[in-house]
Formats: structure tokens, sequence, C-alpha cells
């Protein structure tokens, strides 16, 4: 390498190590978050429910939940195919994830407990018959809890809106 390609990277790397030093820096003042700050959102959110007259019931494991539509017939068992439309959303309302992100039709058609679901998911479908429609709040407990996961913080609270489309029984 010439004597003057040399002067040029050293000015480069010269220029360059401030502004890698500086873009690993923390820009946002952002505090982790908490399982306080997750019980206040929670609270927060089943007080507004309540206020505005939804019947909010708790399952076994801890989610709450508001039946909007009650449905008919069995509810899945292990092995039975279920089809679902389902809305993921945090608790102020963005959403993280939907069926209709993934099919045309909007359904997500699997064989239940044939796979690893969140705890607080899989227990929000057993919840479930056909035609039957829901919204769950889960918390991080029966979710990521205090690591998260991908885009989803600890200590986050999820909400599914869950449509149970069908249910085909085990053969």
């Amino acid at each position: 390498m010439t004597k003057r390609l040399r002067k040029i990277a050293f000015a480069i790397m010269i220029l360059i190590y401030p502004l890698v030093f500086i873009s690993c820096l923390k820009t946002e003042d952002v505090p982790d978050r908490t399982a306080a700050m997750e019980q206040q959102e929670i609270d927060e959110v089943l007080d507004n429910l309540i206020t505005k007259g939804y019947n909010v019931d708790t399952t076994t494991l801890g989610s709450f939940y508001v039946m909007n539509k009650t449905g008919e017939g069995e509810y899945p068992k292990a092995g039975d195919t279920i089809n679902i439309i389902y809305t993921g959303f945090y608790l102020d309302g963005g959403i993280f994830d939907a069926s209709y992100y993934h099919y045309t039709d909007s359904i997500w058609e699997f064989v239940y407990k044939s796979q690893s679901l969140i705890s607080g998911f899989d227990e929000a479908i057993s919840l479930l018959n056909k035609g039957a429609e829901a919204d769950f709040i889960i918390p991080s407990k029966l979710a990521y809890g205090e690591s998260g996961y991908s885009e989803i913080p600890a200590y986050s609270p999820l909400g599914f809106s869950i449509k149970m489309k069908n249910i085909k029984a085990k053969n």
C-alpha cells in the first residue's frame, strides 16, 4: 500500500471511530420494563374495561378475558385440528402479530397441543368452542416473561383477540 493510501485509510479510521462510538451509546432514555410497570399497565386496562361495563373473567393460570361471543359444541382437545383468526397486540394497541399477516384467508389451521405456544395463548384457545370470540390479556409470566422475545420487551403483558372458526376432532 502506498504512503498516500495509508494516510487516507488512517484519516478515515480517525473519522469513523467517533461515529461508531457515538452510535453505540444509548440515545433514548427509556427505562427497562419492570414487573411493577407491567402490573400497573394491566390494572389500568382492567379498570378501564370494568368501568365500560365489560365482564372480565380470570383463567385458571391468571390471564384475563372478555367473552365477546359464545360458541357451540365441544372445546378443543389435544390432537384436534383447529382454525382460528387472531390478532396479538400490546396493551397500548400496537399490533405485533396477526393471522392475516401469514394467511390470505386470515385463518391459522393447526393441530392443537402439537406445537409449543406460550402458555397463556394455549390456555386461551382451550376456552373457545366453535364460533366463540374473546379478548385476552396475558401477563408476561404466561408469555415471554422477564426476558422478552424478539421485539416483545421484558415484562410485557400481551393482548389477543381470538375467533375460533372451526374444530375438527382428532380421528
